[in-house]
C-alpha cells in the first residue's frame, strides 16, 4: 500500500473508513487487517460483482464527493438486486490523484449513509496514488440454494414469455447535460442519476417467478440485447407500453430507451405469472410494466431485440452506451 500526502494510508483508512458502517452478523473480520473473514449462512450461496467507476467518464470529476460515493455503491448494489441476492458487504478500492481530507471526509460520509440505508458492510479495500479517481467497489450477499441456487440471471428467458420492466426508465439519460453543466445539484432528474435505487425487495421477490432478469445500466436497448444473446430468443417490444421519463411523442424519447443509469430491472417470466406480478407491484408500490414478448429468431439470424411503435419497427441511431 503506497503512502498518500497528507498523511499515511492507515490513518486515512482509521478516520473515513473504520466504522460507522452497518455490521453483518456473517463478518467474522472486517476493515484493518489483510484479508476479512466471512462464514456463509447454511443453505447460501455466495453472489458477487465488481463495479469500477471513472472519473469523466462515469461521473463528473467535480460533483461532490458525497454524490460520488451515493452513485456508485448505489451502482454496485444493483447487480445484486439483478440476481436476487441479499447483500451482505463490500470490498472498496481507490485510486486518488491526492490525499483532500474535506474530500475524503465527503466521500466516506456520502458511502456511510448509502452502505446504512442497503445495510451492508464495508469489509476493507485498498488505497493507492494514480493521475486520476478511480472507485472500484466489489459487492457480495447470499442466495437461497433452493429453489434458484444461482440466483436470478440473463439466460432462462424463453419463447412466449413476457418482457417486464420496473419503474420508469430514462430520468438518468435526460439529466445529464444538467449534471455535467451544475454537478452539485440533485434537483428534478438528477436525483436520478446520482441516486439510483437498486431494486433489492424486487430482485428478491422474483426468485422463482422470473425465468430471466438483469438490471439497465447501459441502455434499455442494450442490455435487453444481453438477455436475448443469453437465452437464444429475441425480444419484440412495443415502444407505447414501455414506461419512460417522457412520452413516446417527446423528442428526447428516444434517448430514454438508449441513455442508460436507470439501474432498473428488465426481466423476462411466463405469461402465467401475470396475476403474481402484478400483486408484486401492487405490494412494493413500483410499476411493473409489460413491455413486450420473448419470440423465435429468424431463420439463420442471431437473436435481436426490436422495437415497434404505432406497429411500426423503429429505427434508432444506437441501442445504448459502449464501454469501448
Amino acid at each position: 500500500m503506497s503512502e498518500q500526502p497528507g498523511g499515511s494510508e492507515f490513518a486515512l483508512i482509521q478516520r473515513c473508513f473504520s466504522s460507522g458502517y452497518p455490521q453483518n452478523a456473517a463478518t467474522l473480520l472486517g476493515v484493518g487487517d489483510d484479508a476479512s473473514v466471512i462464514c456463509p449462512p447454511a443453505g447460501q450461496h455466495l453472489v458477487q460483482s465488481l463495479d469500477t467507476q471513472v472519473a469523466d467518464v462515469h461521473f463528473p470529476a467535480n460533483a461532490p464527493a458525497q454524490l460520488i460515493a451515493q452513485r456508485t455503491l448505489r451502482c454496485a448494489v444493483s447487480d445484486l438486486a439483478a440476481m436476487g441476492a441479499t447483500p451482505q458487504g463490500f470490498l472498496l478500492g481507490l485510486t486518488l490523484p491526492d490525499n483532500q481530507t474535506d474530500w475524503l471526509d465527503d466521500f466516506a460520509h456520502g458511502l456511510r449513509d448509502a452502505a446504512t440505508e442497503f445495510g451492508i458492510s464495508l469489509l476493507g479495500g485498498d488505497t493507492t496514488r494514480g493521475p486520476a479517481l478511480v472507485i472500484s467497489i466489489l459487492v457480495q450477499g447470499w442466495v437461497a440454494t433452493a429453489p434458484t441456487p444461482t440466483g436470478l440471471t440473463r439466460s432462462g428467458a424463453r419463447v412466449g414469455d413476457d418482457v417486464w420492466v420496473s419503474g420508469y426508465i430514462g430520468a438518468a439519460a435526460l439529466s445529464l447535460p444538467t449534471v455535467l453543466a451544475n454537478p452539485e445539484t440533485t434537483d428534478g432528474l438528477a436525483a436520478a442519476y446520482y441516486y439510483p435505487t437498486p431494486r433489492l425487495s424486487l430482485g428478491q421477490s422474483l426468485l422463482g417467478i422470473a425465468t430471466a432478469a438483469l438490471d439497465i445500466s447501459d441502455g434499455l436497448l442494450q442490455d435487453a440485447h444481453h438477455i436475448a444473446t443469453a437465452s437464444a430468443v429475441s425480444l419484440a417490444l412495443t415502444g407505447e407500453q414501455i414506461p419512460t421519463a417522457v412520452g413516446c411523442g417527446h423528442p428526447d424519447w428516444p434517448n430514454c430507451l438508449t441513455g442508460g443509469d436507470d439501474y432498473e430491472l428488465l426481466f423476462t417470466a411466463s405469461p402465467a405469472q401475470q396475476a403474481s406480478i402484478q400483486a408484486l407491484a401492487q405490494r412494493l408500490a413500483l410499476p411493473l410494466s409489460r413491455i413486450g414478448q420473448c419470440q423465435p429468431s429468424a431463420p439463420g439470424q442471431p437473436p435481436a431485440v426490436t422495437v415497434s411503435l404505432d406497429g411500426l419497427p423503429l429505427q434508432l441511431k444506437t441501442s445504448g452506451y459502449q464501454h469501448f
